[in-house]
């Protein structure tokens, strides 16, 4: 993150945008990790947080194999991430407002802080969160927002071949000393079970997050105004050098960048024609708008086949590929029969067979002439039970179908 220099009171919209274009290069960087002085970086950090620097260094091509690890090394060693990240973050953020409030500007410094803070979200932010909602999605095959949900215990079969454990485990054993790798022996050549799976997801919640640490722009911001906290130096040194981390007690599990991540405008995991994000190891996931899916959604993306979405089992899919597809020319190319019109506009229903729910569209005509003096064509996907076109309208504004008034509509 480099420095520029920020005018005290000037307006904050402006300073926080100029912050996140600064970040978005260090965050988005998909090149190779510079090893040694990650590793320098967070040597730097522990004894900054007054521990002794770790001793050995693991490293790993994906957040999913580094997580899983690191729920192995927990066995064999204690993480230290509260004293050398949490406590250690939290007295240099009450040194740097030490220092605002002796210089009178607490007041600005906090309207940047709420403002820096949903840009940061629609920047980059998120995407620890969707990478742990990505490892989970792995571990189950789930498609959609509901994969947080997912209680591993009650997952049927088998999580991941025993071939993961054995590679990881001996990864592992190649570096560290038999004390620490002694409890991997029940993992050797086993099948990921439950228990190991929940372990390993809990590890997110004790993991650095190195360029994607959305908690460094507000240092950034600050020091370029003249408010420096060197102590907090080491973590920008990983922000520009490493990624994920996992500080245990003379141990440090490593991952190295992603060769691929693709957001959308409001930072979420996002490719129409590929992978949104994909690690070098090879350890891939698909995304559309935030939401997992399989590749063949993907597949649907490109070749744009209507018939797709007829035997797509999966609601959550199917509904993506309608979004996809657009409603109009799903109405146009799947044979959709209009079944109802009245003033709102028209109702389209497509039938699915018994075992799945209707689509049913409400086409409007925008009863306001733009000012070249056409008019706007809308089409609204509604609940397969709407049976008029008013009813499906109304729905959209929370109403029934004799509580809508297109008249009083503004």
């Amino acid at each position: 993150m480099s420095s520029a220099q920020f005018e005290v009171g000037q307006n904050a919209d402006e300073a926080v945008k100029k912050v996140v274009e600064r970040c978005k290069p260090v965050a988005f960087n998909v090149s190779p990790c510079d090893r040694r002085k990650a590793e320098d970086a967070v040597c730097n950090v522990y004894q900054n947080a007054g521990l002794k620097p770790p001793s050995y260094f693991v490293w790993f091509e994906s957040p999913f194999h580094g997580v899983i690890s690191a729920a192995m090394v927990s066995k064999g060693t204690k993480s230290v991430h509260k004293q050398v990240v949490t406590d250690f973050r939290n007295h240099c953020s009450a040194r740097l407002w030490r220092l605002i409030e002796e210089k009178g500007d607490k007041h600005w410094w906090t309207t940047v802080q709420s403002k820096l803070t949903p840009a940061l979200k629609r920047s980059f932010a998120t995407v620890p969160q969707q990478v742990r909602r990505a490892v989970l999605a792995s571990f189950v095959g789930h498609v959609g927002p509901g994969v947080d949900n997912i209680n591993l215990e009650q997952v049927w079969g088998q999580l991941a071949p025993p071939a993961l454990l054995t590679k990881l485990v001996g990864q592992l054993c190649h570096v560290l000393p038999i004390e620490i790798t002694q409890p991997f022996e029940e993992y050797d050549d086993r099948p990921l079970t439950s228990g190991l799976a929940n372990s390993a997801m809990g590890q997110f919640s004790i993991v650095g997050y190195g360029n994607l640490d959305a908690e460094l722009p507000f240092y950034d911001i600050t020091g370029a105004a003249g408010f420096r906290v060197p102590d907090i130096m080491p973590f920008f040194h990983l922000a520009r050098f490493g990624h994920y981390w996992w500080p245990f007690e003379d141990v440090c599990l490593m991952v190295d960048r992603p060769e691929r991540l693709s957001l959308d405008q409001e930072g979420l995991l996002h490719n129409a024609i590929g992978c949104a994000l994909r690690y070098r190891d090879g350890w891939e996931t698909f995304a559309w708008h935030g939401t997992f899916v399989p590749d063949r959604f993907l597949e649907f993306g490109i070749k744009k086949d209507v018939t797709q979405i007829f035997y797509e089992p999966n609601v959550e899919i199917r509904r993506m590929m309608l979004e996809m597809y657009g409603l109009e020319a799903f109405i146009k190319d799947s044979g959709a029969k209009a079944v109802q019109q009245d003033k709102c506009g028209v109702l389209y229903r497509q039938h699915f067979g018994d075992n799945h729910e209707d689509i049913v569209i409400v086409h409007v005509i925008n009863s306001t002439p733009e000012p070249d003096g056409t008019y706007n064509n809308y089409f609204l996907r509604v609940p397969p039970e709407t049976l008029s076109a008013r009813a499906g309208v109304a729905w959209t504004f929370g109403l029934t179908a004799d509580e809508y008034d297109p008249i009083k509509e503004t």
